[in-house]
């Protein structure tokens, strides 16, 4: 009986503290799930600490970055719940997640495919726009990319390759410069090759501009036919196509970002005041300062479809 009444004790002190039996019942602080492209990493950390600050400052982000292949997959397979899904190409959102797993995409950002560098990589004084395939091919220069099938960075970076070889008229420049990469330079998201570079491990990597410009990286400046950064392009861009060891198949295509929420999100309202939040003017400024900019917001439902949180960004 004694052992009983201590245990009760202790659980009713927990509950209950101060004078007058007053109840402090502990609660837990509200948490969201992101999973994201790992391009997104800083602008989305910036775009969660303004939202907390102005919602309490008590909100617990879970922020996963991944390859966009695999931020996807961790719906659709591995059946994850999370609250707020990011990528770096839109579209695997639709070929993955509508209508199973969600029901709506926004596309909201864009961004370029460029080759990052230091003074300290090989022949750092001598690549540009018109000679940069041959600086890679040369002996002793290490370059590398992210892997094709987890992240879009990897597969823009193969489909650039195929139009590199029609925008220079040089035959089976594709393949030269896919077989003139070591394996090992392949990583499982783009930004893991940041540092890689920093250090001088690597000479070069294929990143996007927003990610050279948050890393204070010099790079290289594809021609607009090669950086999928210019929408006027879409036609030449849609010659190249890639299929992953899935079997899904990507063509290439203007660089555009997208979002949504998952039906299963386990905090499902938060999230919708938070992509609301994100696609407002105050996301806006946030992702253009980190060389991430806007377009003009797209869904693939009419706006009056959408969570109401999420439809104020469109003026609706």
């Amino acid at each position: 009986m004694k052992k009983v009444f201590i245990t009760l004790s202790v659980m009713f002190a927990l509950v209950f503290s101060g004078c007058g039996g007053n109840a402090q019942i502990q609660t837990q602080p509200p948490t969201l799930v992101i999973y994201h492209a790992g391009s997104l990493t800083r602008p989305m950390r910036e775009a969660e600490n303004l939202f907390n600050k102005e919602n309490g400052g008590n909100i617990v982000f879970k922020d996963q970055s991944a390859g966009s292949v695999n931020v996807v997959k961790s719906v659709s397979e591995l059946h994850k719940q999370i609250d707020v899904v990011a990528t770096a190409d839109y579209r695997l959102i639709p070929q993955y997640l509508i209508p199973k797993y969600a029901n709506w995409v926004i596309q909201f950002a864009t961004n370029k495919l460029v080759i990052v560098y230091t003074n300290k990589s090989k022949f750092s004084n001598k690549i540009n726009a018109g000679n940069w395939y041959e600086i890679l091919q040369r002996k002793g220069v290490e370059f590398g990319f992210s892997d094709p099938n987890a992240d879009p960075c990897g597969y823009r970076t193969h489909l650039m390759f195929i139009l590199a070889e029609k925008y220079y008229g040089i035959p089976n420049l594709a393949k030269k410069l896919a077989d003139a990469t070591d394996p090992n330079n392949i990583k499982p998201k783009a930004v893991e090759l940041v540092a890689q570079v920093q250090s001088g491990e690597l000479d070069y990597a294929f990143e996007y501009l927003s990610v050279a410009v948050q890393n204070n990286l010099k790079y290289v400046m594809l021609p607009d036919e090669l950086n999928f950064g210019n929408p006027k392009y879409a036609a030449f861009y849609k010659q190249a196509s890639f299929t992953m060891k899935d079997g899904k198949t990507v063509t290439g295509a203007p660089i555009i970002y997208g979002i949504t929420i998952p039906e299963n999100a386990p905090n499902k309202e938060l999230a919708e005041k938070f992509v609301g939040f994100l696609l407002g003017e105050k996301g806006k400024e946030i992702f253009e300062k980190n060389g991430q900019p806007f377009l003009p917001l797209k869904a693939n439902v009419p706006p009056e479809k959408l969570p109401e949180p999420v439809r104020r960004a469109f003026g609706k």
